[in-house]
């Protein structure tokens, strides 16, 4: 029997109980949990029946305490205070964020519910997929009608994602895709932009390039940035390309300026001496290359950095070639195919925001 099928089966037995006085106003309805184990189906099918049943005012879900059997004058008043109203809720998750990449798409987001009249339910994980797993439970008991993930990423995808996907619940990724499965996501084309920085490094004249970045390459953006750079460099004869990692930096501390303060030079000192003859570099992220710049500075060596992302023009006082994604469109366009997943039009499809490059002189 079909998932559709089993959740209108579930919810018509619930409402079949209420309206027989099984279960009276003010009664606590069985838990998703409890649901899934008596009908024998997943916690998602169990919440599509409850959905029902909240829709229709028969029950007051009430987060971390369940739900309850509304009484009919209770469930006319529910139904006033909503009238003309569109609030709804939606989970946004984040692996972590800062000034350089994360809070214009969090203004993206809030500024597309606040236009929707949706409200949001925000947490950071600081890469932890235990983490991104608990904010998802906690999310979903609260009632959202959906997810949209900054996910975290290693060499292992939260299983718990895998079976929102698989169970059909609505999830949006952003800025990184999870290679082979079928989730949409709202990101740029790293690939390109690493392509097209590349291409204008070497028409500067610069032979030699180091593509660097942290430990944390599976990550599929990283990933796809040094891919375009790496294939941009095969295409050239008289060009050559290397990489490197920054083995001990934290791409995601919770306190970055901590983790600035306490940052290991002697990583970019040894990549220095590795790669004498590279006249430039591409760093994967805009800490990075703020952090490499540094030290460059203090010894009195020159070399040009380009950077993925950064911090507003108006501040900025660096000389850096700046790739820059559209964080805020990144962030409406990802709250309007969240929502209509929810309401129906399927979506499967990537939505790729466009890019642009900066401070080339």
């Amino acid at each position: 029997m079909g998932k559709t099928i089993m959740y209108e089966r579930i919810y018509a037995d619930l409402l079949a109980k209420i309206q027989n006085g099984d279960y009276q106003p003010g009664d606590r309805l069985p838990s998703e949990k409890e649901s899934a184990e008596l009908y024998g189906v997943s916690r998602i099918t169990a919440k599509k029946a409850m959905d029902m049943l909240a829709k229709e005012k028969k029950i007051s879900r009430e987060p971390g305490r369940g739900s309850f059997v509304c009484s009919p004058a209770a469930a006319v008043e529910m139904k006033k205070e909503s009238r003309g109203t569109a609030n709804q809720r939606i989970g946004v998750i984040f692996d972590g964020f800062g000034s350089d990449f994360g809070t214009r798409l969090l203004q993206g987001i809030e500024s597309e519910c606040d236009r929707r009249q949706s409200d949001l339910l925000f947490k950071c994980t600081y890469g932890s997929i235990e983490k991104e797993k608990q904010a998802i439970d906690a999310a979903i008991r609260a009632g959202v009608k959906g997810i949209l993930l900054l996910c975290a990423q290693g060499d292992n995808y939260n299983s718990k994602v895998l079976e929102l996907a698989l169970n059909g619940y609505p999830l949006v990724l952003m800025d990184r895709r999870m290679q082979g499965i079928s989730i949409p996501c709202v990101r740029t084309d790293n690939y390109e932009a690493a392509n097209e920085v590349t291409k204008i490094l070497i028409a500067m004249g610069h032979k030699k390039i180091c593509f660097l970045t942290h430990a944390s390459v599976t990550t599929t953006t990283i990933h796809e940035r040094y891919e375009g750079f790496a294939h941009c460099m095969l295409k050239y004869e008289d060009a050559n390309g290397t990489f490197a990692k920054l083995e001990k930096y934290n791409h995601i501390p919770e306190d970055i300026e901590k983790e600035c303060r306490e940052f290991d030079y002697a990583q970019i000192a040894e990549i220095l001496e590795k790669n004498r003859e590279c006249t430039a570099y591409i760093a994967a992220e805009y800490r990075i290359g703020v952090l490499f710049s540094k030290y460059l500075k203090e010894h009195g060596i020159s070399k040009k950095i380009a950077v993925f992302d950064g911090i507003d023009e108006i501040y900025e006082q660096d000389d850096f070639i700046h790739v820059r994604q559209n964080e805020f469109a990144m962030g409406q366009q990802a709250v309007t195919l969240l929502e209509e997943i929810t309401t129906g039009k399927k979506q499967n499809e990537d939505i790729i925001i466009p890019y642009q490059i900066s401070g080339i002189l």
